[in-house]
């Protein structure tokens, strides 16, 4: 049975049952023996298996050279240790140094070509495609066309479905897609201004609920695989998912999500709601951090939650090492229930010296329990990295291949591990 084969069967028995621990532990063992299968290939055919790398990495838009074996060294070690408020906290790698990091196997192509026209087939309802694992949006003018990327790196152009901008009260636009859109598998829903639409990735098919809003900003599936929540700045609604003439009913205050974190008054602490299956908000409570303010969705598995975050600089400053740039920007994760946040801190690059961009790192889900997926973008690149949250290592995940470096950064949703 081939990676792909064994990544079509898992997502074909999965793709009707909520995202739940069992679940996760099939994916983690279908992950676990693909990457069994990796170092075996590499041990016994190192040669053969660098040209066919060479041969996938031209067809993928990327570079010719296999992946260097990253050596232990101050760029792949992670710098830890605890701030003077208490808060446990990693150190990022320079930007630029990516391509050193070790390798975290998450189900996700290595190289994703975000900006090439040409390895993108047109999407057929006859032969669809297997184990989708991301969605990106191809722009063409002013308007966003769905991309659907499987596990072996395969891109895949939905061309018969055109989305436009989303924008708030204030005129700001944004791209139509979020880090909750896929569920299943299967489904894939995008917020549009005045109502969402769902596309169903087997048979091409898309379904439009209505909003009564102009300005619906967010859109994504809540643990149940089932419901979807629509929001604007002030309003939110529920929808059935699995109905395709469902209507959309008002539930202000409802959140997608299990945990959100949100940075308080004070500029020291850190609000956690839990939600429950209803989407209300249940509990809550503040933990100690150096947090200035959060960035983008919160993400979480059924205990933590982890969101891109901006960082007091009194306290970020002591773990600048020597030579390196301010700490103003990072991420951080906070056990819900219970204990201090911990921080993952993004290093700007010596003086002179380009580097991360502003918002340069946000959550887009979990790979396993203790495992942060995020994008990283900056000067020198966009990568999906891994973050693991007890030992505070950093891991390279996927690079994400652009036009340009200043070209804006490209949403991206997952369909790997957990995203509560």
């Amino acid at each position: 049975m081939t990676d792909r084969d064994l990544g079509a069967l898992l997502e074909r028995a999965s793709e009707h049952l909520p995202e739940v621990d069992f679940a996760q532990g099939a994916w983690s063992a279908a992950v676990a023996e693909r990457a069994r299968r990796r170092r075996l290939a590499l041990g016994t055919v190192g040669a053969v298996a660098a040209a066919g790398l060479a041969v996938a990495a031209v067809q993928l838009g990327g570079t010719t050279k296999p992946r260097p074996t990253p050596a232990v060294s101050s760029t792949t070690t992670a710098s830890a240790g605890v701030l003077a408020d208490g808060t446990a906290y990693a150190v990022m790698p320079l930007e630029g140094k990516e391509a050193q990091l070790p390798d975290f196997e998450a189900g996700l192509p290595s190289v994703i070509n975000l900006a090439s026209t040409a390895t993108a087939s047109v999407f057929s309802a006859a032969r669809p495609p297997q184990s989708v694992v991301a969605v990106y949006l191809r722009v063409e003018g002013e308007i966003f066309q769905p991309v659907l990327v499987t596990g072996d790196g395969k891109q895949v152009l939905v061309d018969g479905v055109s989305l436009v901008s989303t924008n708030d009260a204030s005129g700001n636009s944004a791209m139509p897609i979020g880090p909750r859109a896929i569920a299943g598998g299967r489904f894939v829903v995008f917020p549009q201004p005045d109502h969402v639409v769902r596309l169903d990735t087997h048979t091409g098919a898309t379904v439009s609920y209505q909003v009564l809003s102009k300005n619906v900003e967010w859109a994504g599936w809540a643990a149940d695989n089932a419901t979807i929540v629509a929001r604007s700045a002030d309003h939110a609604w529920t929808i059935d998912g699995s109905a395709p003439g469902a209507k959309a009913v008002a539930a202000d205050g409802a959140y997608e999500g299990k945990f959100r974190l949100a940075a308080t008054a004070d500029t020291r602490s850190l609000w956690v709601g839990h939600y429950g299956e209803k989407r209300a908000l249940v509990d809550q409570r503040s933990v100690t951090g150096p947090v200035t303010e959060v960035w983008q969705d919160t993400l979480g598995t059924q205990q933590w939650a982890a969101t891109g975050a901006f960082f007091d600089q009194t306290l970020t400053s002591a773990a600048i090492q020597r030579g390196n740039g301010p700490i103003y920007q990072g991420l951080v994760a906070v056990q819900a229930d219970r204990g201090k946040a911990r921080v993952l801190l993004a290093p700007e690059s010596p003086d002179g010296q380009t580097g991360r961009f502003k918002g340069c790192c946000s959550v887009l889900g979990w790979a396993d329990a203790k495992t942060v997926l995020y994008q990283s973008v900056g000067s020198h690149g966009r990568w999906i990295l891994a973050w693991n949250i007890d030992t505070g290592q950093v891991y390279e995940v996927s690079h994400l291949l652009t036009g340009a470096p200043d070209d804006p950064v490209t949403p991206i949703a997952l369909n790997v591990g957990w995203r509560y």
